[in-house]
């Protein structure tokens, strides 16, 4: 077989590296309006939850405060972890000032008003996604790309501080969505002490503002709890006898173990623990507490083995959370 010339090598190199070249090039998907620009008006209707019934300027309710707005082009399985991930933020920071609005975008807003409240009930939402009032291409100052399934749009002291474009999301986003979220609100301390201090800081002193934002965390931490007792509920009972296996058949085996703790304040560390959605931080001041409660306690120490060993067993909780309960029950001596 004939060598290949120089120019026929040289075209066979570039038509390789064309491709790469190409997709090294490509630009990122952008939406939404430029860094620095003053955040547009955005009109919404919100067919239930606080504001039901009313249309409003939802940037104009963040006025100077942060704010973020999340752009919703695709209502599906994969965008629900991120727009129930900004609603618990919106709870958890709301003493920062906080202020946040979930945005169905969508042609048919008569069919987008009744898809987005059938969800919101589903998700459980505490601020229930608002519709445009502008149709399927948005409100027109915010530049939004049909091709995004997701539009985050920060923004602080009435500029836009950066839009982000999700084209592929779920649950591997939460960790960006709350650093996205602190750009806006200033880096939230881990450690309890300093958290403490931050937030007395912080703190509105505003006598209304902070019966609501009592009232909304009471809300929450109801229908969390509420939630978790029920699948765990769920979960303990006895399970229906199978069918006689056949011959060759594989049959799955799901070994129950220990149980929810007696202690209260160790069963609400349980609930928090078994969040899909917790943060490495959250996890942080989680597990800490758990130690701190237990002490040189056995029985206490018993009950938070059990309850590992539980979650374990149930397969509760992200993947970060059931690494450190598997650690903790080796440490101490769970078999």
């Amino acid at each position: 077989m004939p060598l290949p010339t120089p120019r026929t090598f040289a075209l066979v190199v570039a038509s390789l590296l064309v491709p790469v070249l190409v997709a090294q090039d490509a630009p990122e998907l952008t939406s939404g309006p430029a860094a620095g620009t003053d955040l547009p008006a955005c009109a919404v209707y919100a067919p239930s939850g606080p504001f039901a019934g009313t249309e409003f300027d939802a940037a104009q309710r963040i006025g100077k405060g942060p704010g973020v707005l999340l752009f919703v082009h695709e209502l599906t399985r994969n965008t629900a972890p991120m727009i129930t991930g900004l609603d618990r933020l919106a709870v958890q920071l709301a003493w920062t000032g906080l202020e946040t609005h979930t945005i169905r975008i969508a042609a048919d807003r008569n069919e987008a008003e009744a898809a987005v409240k059938r969800s919101s009930d589903a998700l459980q939402l505490y601020r229930p996604v608002l519709v445009s009032t502008d149709g399927g291409e948005g409100p027109g100052g915010f530049a939004l790309n049909r091709k995004a399934t997701l539009t985050l749009v920060l923004a602080k002291d009435g500029k836009v501080v950066r839009s982000v474009a999700f084209t592929d999301t779920g649950r591997a986003d939460l960790p960006k969505l709350r650093g996205l979220v602190e750009e806006v609100t200033g880096p939230i301390p881990t450690d309890a002490t300093a958290l403490r201090e931050a937030i007395e800081r912080r703190l509105t002193r505003d006598p209304e503002r902070l019966r609501q934002m009592t009232i909304e965390l009471a809300l929450l931490l109801q229908r969390t709890e509420r939630t978790n007792d029920q699948r765990m509920q769920r979960s303990a009972r006895p399970e229906a006898p199978a069918e006689a296996a056949k011959p060759g058949d594989v049959v799955p085996q799901r070994a129950r173990e220990g149980k929810p703790p007696e202690d209260q304040e160790l069963l609400a560390l349980l609930r928090r623990a078994i969040q899909k959605a917790a943060t490495a931080e959250e996890l942080d001041t989680v597990f800490a507490a758990v130690t701190t409660r237990v002490g040189d306690d056995a029985v206490l120490k018993k009950q938070a083995i059990d309850m590992w060993k539980l979650m374990l067993s149930l397969d509760y909780g992200n993947e970060d959370g059931k690494r450190r309960a598997r650690s903790w029950v080796e440490k101490h001596g769970g078999k």
